[in-house]
């Protein structure tokens, strides 16, 4: 899921054209405000939605860390690719 939604993230940012040349040095905040957002909502999805607590996930808070890493690296992927060949 995490994987998918950093996709989602990085397809988000070409769509709303959340570059530097639309919108300057704020938009390095604007991306990573809308990475943010997005990862807290796939936290709260993997909490209260599919209801995965401690047991299911063998540890606490594993629901906000499990599958960090894949939505950075596939976000960063994405947004780049899309940059470079539509700008």
């Amino acid at each position: 899921m995490r994987v998918a939604l950093g996709v989602l993230t990085g397809v988000a940012e070409n769509v709303l054209q959340i570059n530097q040349s639309t919108l300057g040095d704020f938009a390095i905040f604007v991306g990573i405000g809308l990475g943010v957002v997005i990862y807290l909502g796939s936290a709260e999805i993997v909490r209260h939605v599919l209801h995965y607590g401690e047991a299911e996930l063998k540890g606490k808070n594993r629901y906000i860390t499990l599958g960090g890493g894949s939505f950075i690296v596939m976000w960063i992927m994405v947004t780049v690719l899309l940059y470079t060949l539509f700008h």
